[in-house]
């Protein structure tokens, strides 16, 4: 278990800014200055930037700097956990806080396709099928991390693709049409959001049993559900037609926040849920 006490309280987590892609709702990264204001540090869990393709690669790296930057100079530090839309952009792949009790990741690997509603789910499939073969030669099919990062590793079957992105009036427009179109795939994305609450569950009882609360991001619809002892929470995404969320931790207490859009400015707004953080089942 990796366990980062160096983390200064207070903690907030976000996730899925898309920061890059033509149609996130963040054009500037000072936009987020004020919800990065008040934490100490700032764990961004996956889907920060764009890092899928290599053409492009090094924008979305620069923009992840632009991202540590207007943290830092926020007050805060930043910590990134790789998403599938940047997956080699950290060490991370996950992180435990408050002493195994909460589970941050973020999410990709709930489905073995990665993200069921896209183009090319299905090359993303054969890639990670390739990769559990390789893990379960080693035995290491149980190992986390190994099982994370080999999802990351698979979200890259498609780096060689063009990326077609371009930002203009209409990429928030051309961004809802794509994801309608074929007619099956809101169906799927229906489908991905129903069934997401028992996927978490399953990747923390499998992975982090002493787990009472994960925090996931990835399908970009936000909200939190209880089942048997563990809190799933979703902080949804900066993307069109989503809501946004944060949750912060700070003296053994989680707080859930929607995040409040003033203008073209982001901030923590007031709290929605609040959970004691108590200690990891079986502590």
């Amino acid at each position: 278990m990796i366990e980062m006490p160096h983390f200064e309280e207070p903690i907030r987590i976000v996730s899925d800014i898309h920061f890059g892609h033509p149609a996130s709702i963040i054009e500037k990264a000072t936009q987020l200055t004020p919800l990065f204001r008040g934490a100490k540090t700032v764990i961004f869990n996956g889907d920060t930037v764009e890092m899928r393709y290599i053409r492009g690669r090094s924008i979305g790296m620069r923009n992840s700097m632009i991202i540590r930057e207007t943290c830092l100079e926020a007050g805060a530090q930043p910590v990134f956990i790789n998403g599938n839309h940047d997956p080699m952009l950290s060490e991370l792949c996950h992180v435990d806080l408050g002493n195994g009790a909460v589970l941050v990741t973020h999410g990709d690997l709930m489905f073995h396709d990665i993200s069921p509603w896209s183009h090319d789910s299905g090359i993303i499939a054969a890639a990670h099928t390739r990769e559990l073969e390789g893990l379960k030669e080693e035995d290491a099919l149980h190992d986390f991390e190994k099982r994370l990062k080999a999802s990351k590793r698979a979200a890259l079957a498609i780096q060689l693709h063009k990326t077609g992105m371009r930002r203009d009036a209409l990429s928030a427009l051309r961004t809802v049409l794509r994801e309608c179109w074929p007619p099956w795939r809101p169906f799927q994305i229906f489908h991905s959001w129903a069934v997401t609450p028992e996927r978490a569950e399953a990747l923390a009882r499998t992975f982090r049993p002493q787990a009472r609360f994960i925090l996931i991001g990835h399908t970009h619809y936000s909200g939190f559900w209880e089942r048997r002892g563990l809190t799933i929470i979703n902080t949804g995404s900066f993307l069109p037609l989503s809501r946004r969320m944060t949750v912060d931790l700070e003296g053994r207490i989680l707080k859930v926040r929607q995040i409040v859009q003033e203008k073209k400015m982001f901030r923590a707004g007031e709290v929605v849920r609040e959970f004691p953080l108590g200690d990891a089942a079986g502590d």
